[in-house]
């Protein structure tokens, strides 16, 4: 197991975390830095801010967090007040809200928010639980590799699906890559409207006519080189997509997308340049896959 990459990681914690004692006074404890952290999150969230229900989500007594609730105030970041109905009743400050913004911009200029960039990315359904989070991670991965990008792999789909197929089988699962053509279908009052990725006679000059996708255990399709429909059909559109197998007559996956759009993979036509083009990428996978090795494993 490669570990070079959580150094980075550590110090990065270590300067945020530094930066909150520094400048937001009463968090030189772990009590007030967590303190600091759930406010944060439960003024964001517009959750009541009361001292029960703030004791609830922290490992701390009541007590103790009414003590560090006090010293906040002394420090201008926070108002008290009794409720007869709730007990101690907490308002955030203009000050607090001003250290809170500070900390954000801070913690952005460290660490990307993944869960929120993968969602605008990855479209995921699946009912393969394990199968589906595998999936998620190697997508972050190869996002990390920089791979998925258009200058790279990202519109090379028999390039981005030899290389998955290559992971997923150091993870130990059956993975092949799979030929074929992916159609997307939009519904509108006016009918209907499709767009062709790698089908027959829809190649722009430069490109070979074919798709290609990889195929986990069986079970689980993952298609992350979908750059030429942000390319040609819509520039904000999935950078990938993972989807159950799912047999019926010539589709073999198929999505429902947000906005009423639906995605299949269909295998009735497969490019016959495919194993020509999967020969073409061979000779880089070793070298990228060590790549991978290298940084994750």
């Amino acid at each position: 197991m490669s570990l070079r990459r959580v150094s980075p990681i550590l110090q990065g914690v270590a300067q945020v975390r530094n930066w909150v004692v520094e400048n937001v006074p009463g968090t030189d404890s772990m009590l007030g830095y967590d303190l600091f952290l759930k406010l944060g999150n439960d003024v964001v969230a517009g959750q009541p801010l009361l001292l029960a229900t703030l004791a609830q989500g922290m490992p701390y007594p009541p007590d103790a967090i009414a003590g560090q609730l006090r010293q906040f105030e002394r420090h201008g970041l926070l108002t008290l007040a009794h409720d007869a109905d709730h007990g101690l009743a907490v308002r955030a400050t203009a000050r607090f809200a001003t250290l809170l913004d500070y900390y954000s911009q801070v913690f952005e200029s460290k660490f990307i928010v993944r869960d929120e960039l993968r969602g605008q990315q990855l479209f995921v359904d699946s009912e393969h639980l394990a199968l589906a989070g595998l999936g998620r991670v190697l997508y972050d991965r190869i996002h990390d590799l920089g791979w998925l990008y258009l200058h790279n792999f990202g519109g090379v789909c028999f390039m981005m699906a030899s290389l998955v197929r290559r992971l997923a089988a150091l993870h130990g699962h059956a993975a092949r890559v799979a030929s074929c053509y992916v159609e997307i279908t939009r519904r509108t009052p006016d009918g209907e409207t499709h767009y062709f990725l790698g089908a027959r006679g829809y190649a722009k000059p430069g490109q070979i006519e074919g798709h290609a996708a990889c195929v986990i255990d069986d079970k689980l399709v993952l298609d992350f080189g979908l750059g030429n429909v942000r390319k040609n059909f819509r520039r904000d559109f999935y950078w990938g997509a993972i989807a159950d197998v799912r047999r019926a007559g010539a589709t073999f996956a198929q999505l429902a997308l947000p906005g009423g759009e639906t995605m299949a993979w269909k295998d009735d036509w497969q490019s016959p340049d495919g194993d020509a083009e999967l020969a073409r990428y061979a000779p880089y996978l070793d070298a990228l896959v060590q790549q991978y090795v290298e940084r994750f494993c």
